[in-house]
């Protein structure tokens, strides 16, 4: 199948000449269904068959008012159809993208519907005008007054065709299947112009972040997230299709140097997603980046689809070995955890974390090395929220950083103890400050060193003393209050769930009875 490349602004396609090419192609059709139903016509006059003649009134007079009145009735409708449809399709178009509009007067029903009304209404004014009193058209009369009839009735039908592909689901769900089509043709056809492919893939991928975009302006969140998966869905695809494009594809074409999302980068930069053939990764991230920001307070279920689907397009890079893709990838996740940081918003960088980290257990698999480049991402920005007083943000890096290091266990990484540094030196020395201030960085550190009792439970529990020795080696130079408070918080913690509504649900301060048990060993090494 064919790819149609007029949705969006190419001069060629929106050119006059197209449209008088297919003004002249209905004038064609027009004539050319004439000329079939007269030759029927005199074939059957000339073997005297007449099986219409009762059918109809003899006096052409009477057909000629008859046929044109019907004529003007197709008119009519046509008019109030087009009206209809134009107020309902504008309206979808402001509310979403004024590319809805093109899309719809394109798609290939719509245009069946107008060019049904445009040949019954010219065919009819053929079949008025050449009737004469000895020689009356019984089927080109009967053929008319079916094209009346079909376009008629095809009014209703039309229009609940219209509402349903009116709908945000429908209209993106039709621009992702275009986009996987474009994907297939850069693998298929050699002879096409790449510039022009990756443009119309780029506009495509505008067209869904404009409606992800207006539906958040709108509190739409419903279909935000649609937009948001869609995006999703088109870049795994791409990863599918990559690995087999021609080389020219991942070279600049010059049009990224006009493109908003590529024009404020430095040549440097330019160089670099040239490098690691990403400028398609930029794109979608790129919108991302724009719908998480505007979203992390308004509408905080839009957010964190993003961080979602991020996460789920981290994963597929990873089954895919694209390791431009993954560094990409990195790099938006640690601008969102800028962003939450600088605005002091915690909520989002504790959900930031947790999805960052799910893309850290799943390269466990096949790059563990990869995952302390996350760790040291999990440490710097965790103790960059400390420093700006985003306290929470640091057990939650120490809670994630020991959910992956359990993992990392279970499935023998050979750089555990390189996991296990970075995440023994997640925290730091309380600096002079406020007595206010102290204390809630205290109980960020308490919860840090929480984090690490947790771990040691879990190698004392897998006969890993070595291991835990080392946590406890890290810890021994804390006060022994501090100790003590630790020993309490967990052993009077005994509610697994967190009892407010958040993402996680979990209560970070919980232990398993069988790590606590193991844990009486641990804190006899503190001698308490």
């Amino acid at each position: 199948m064919g790819i149609n490349r007029s949705l969006f602004s190419n001069k060629e396609n929106h050119s006059l000449l197209k449209y008088l090419k297919f003004f002249l192609f209905l004038i064609l059709i027009s004539v050319v269904i004439f000329l079939i139903n007269r030759e029927i016509d005199s074939l059957l006059y000339t073997s005297a068959l007449h099986p219409f003649k009762h059918i109809f009134a003899r006096d052409p007079g009477n057909l000629t008012n008859i046929l044109g009145g019907l004529g003007e009735v197709v008119t009519a409708v046509l008019g109030v159809e087009l009206t209809a449809v134009a107020i309902i399709a504008q309206l979808a178009a402001n509310k979403y993208s004024s590319n809805v509009m093109i899309l719809f007067i394109l798609n290939k029903v719509n245009v069946f519907v107008v060019s049904l009304f445009v040949l019954t209404a010219t065919n009819t004014i053929l079949v008025v005008n050449t009737l004469v009193e000895d020689f009356i058209p019984y089927w080109s009369i009967l053929f008319n007054l079916s094209l009346i009839y079909l376009s008629i009735i095809i009014v209703i039908p039309h229009l609940y065709y219209v509402f349903n592909f009116l709908q945000p689901e429908n209209f993106v769900g039709l621009i992702k299947k275009q986009s996987f089509r474009l994907l297939k043709e850069v693998n298929k056809d050699s002879s096409i112009s790449l510039p022009e492919i990756k443009k119309e893939f780029f506009s495509r991928i505008e067209f869904i972040r404009d409606i992800g975009i207006n539906s958040v302006g709108q509190g739409d969140s419903a279909v935000a997230v649609l937009c948001i998966t869609t995006l999703k869905d088109i870049l795994v695809k791409y990863f599918e299709e990559k690995k087999n494009f021609p080389k020219d594809w991942f070279e600049r074409t010059g049009v990224e140097y006009l493109d908003p999302d590529f024009s404020s980068y430095s040549n440097f930069v330019i160089d670099r997603i040239e490098k690691t053939k990403t400028f398609i990764e930029r794109k979608i991230f790129r919108a991302y980046d724009l719908l998480f920001n505007i979203s992390r307070k308004s509408l905080r279920d839009v957010a964190a689809a993003v961080l979602l689907n991020s996460g789920l397009i981290g994963e597929a890079a990873i089954i895919q070995n694209d390791h431009g893709a993954l560094n990409c990838i990195f790099q938006y996740f640690n601008t969102y955890l800028r962003f939450a940081i600088n605005d002091h918003d915690p909520r989002s960088a504790f959900n930031t974390l947790e999805h960052y980290r799910k893309i850290a257990e799943k390269l466990l698999e096949t790059n563990s090395y990869e995952v302390e480049r996350v760790a040291f991402y999990f440490k710097y920005y965790a103790l960059e929220a400390q420093k700006h007083e985003v306290l929470f943000i640091l057990e939650t890096a120490a809670h994630d950083l020991g959910v992956l290091l359990e993992l990392a266990y279970e499935k023998k990484v050979i750089n555990l103890r390189e996991l296990l540094y970075v995440f023994l030196n997640l925290d730091q020395p309380i600096e002079e400050t406020s007595k206010e201030d102290y204390s809630q960085k205290e109980l960020s550190l308490i919860g840090v060193r929480i984090a690490q009792v947790k771990l040691a439970g879990f190698f004392l529990l897998k006969g890993e003393e070595e291991l835990a020795r080392l946590i406890y080696e890290d810890m021994k130079v804390e006060p022994i209050e501090r100790i003590n408070k630790i020993h309490e918080i967990i052993y009077t913690t005994t509610v697994e769930e967190f009892w407010e509504i958040t993402p996680r649900g979990t209560n970070f301060y919980f232990v398993p009875e069988d790590r606590k048990k193991v844990l009486g060993k641990f804190f006899a090494w503190f001698n308490i």
